[in-house]
């Protein structure tokens, strides 16, 4: 019976010594994580997450001007004539218009630019040597021509507001290509109709020309299947 006894004594003084050293451990794995803690917050402190990204397809950051961007430029004819640094011109020197892209867009602005160009309006040290440089086919015919034109229709009236176009022949990328375009001005306004030309262009050297002789302008009731360059700032005056 005595010895029983000693052995359940000395069962429980088992147990007290693994329970007191199981809280001695617990107390210290404790303090260590608090611890741990602590020294990360303090050796790397909370981030402020980053701002999203700004989308690819929003409206680009105030003051920046995109490369391709259409600006309107008045020609020597007042006429309000499309710019930007992809499709040209590159060169606006005298009041020319050269240097013009490859490509759709420089055919569309080339055809736009020579076309204001070699009207009278611009004036003889601006529609001659456009004429002798920037054409293909009887350029002395057609100054001729153009020397007999006349127009009782006021300058600010027939001015262009917003420019239509379309490729309805030929290849942009290649070297020849024909550009429709329309207008709409004050005067055909009135009529409810367009200015509607036709041009063809040819690359040569490196740049459009336009080949002549040019058809006249003509009323078109219509601008379905065009693409819009957008309305001129200011309406074109």
């Amino acid at each position: 019976m005595a010895h029983l006894m000693a052995a359940r004594q000395r069962t429980r003084r088992r147990w007290w010594i693994v329970a007191i050293v199981a809280a001695i451990v617990a107390t210290g794995l404790v303090g260590w994580l608090i611890s741990s803690s602590s020294g990360a917050a303090t050796a790397h402190p909370q981030q402020t997450a980053a701002p999203p990204a700004r989308s690819a397809e929003g409206p680009p950051p105030s003051g920046q001007r995109p490369r391709c961007l259409t600006r309107w430029e008045a020609a020597p004819s007042g006429d309000p004539a499309p710019v930007s640094d992809c499709a040209g011109p590159r060169d606006a020197s005298g009041g020319r218009a050269r240097g013009f892209a490859h490509d759709r867009d420089g055919a569309v602005f080339a055809a736009i630019n020579l076309t204001v160009r070699l009207s009278a309006a611009s004036g003889a040290a601006v529609y001659r040597p456009t004429y002798a440089e920037q054409t293909v086919g009887d350029a002395q015919s057609a100054l001729s021509q153009l020397a007999q034109e006349q127009s009782d229709a006021h300058a600010g009236d027939t001015r262009p507001t917003q420019w239509w176009w379309r490729i309805s022949a030929g290849d942009p990328a290649g070297e020849l290509v024909v550009v429709e375009l329309a207008a709409a001005t004050p005067q055909t306004a009135a009529s409810k109709s367009f200015a509607h030309l036709s041009v063809t262009l040819q690359w040569v050297s490196g740049d459009w020309r336009v080949q002549l002789p040019r058809p006249r302008a003509t009323a078109k009731s219509s601008v379905d299947g065009y693409a819009s360059l957008g309305a001129v700032p200011g309406g074109g005056r």
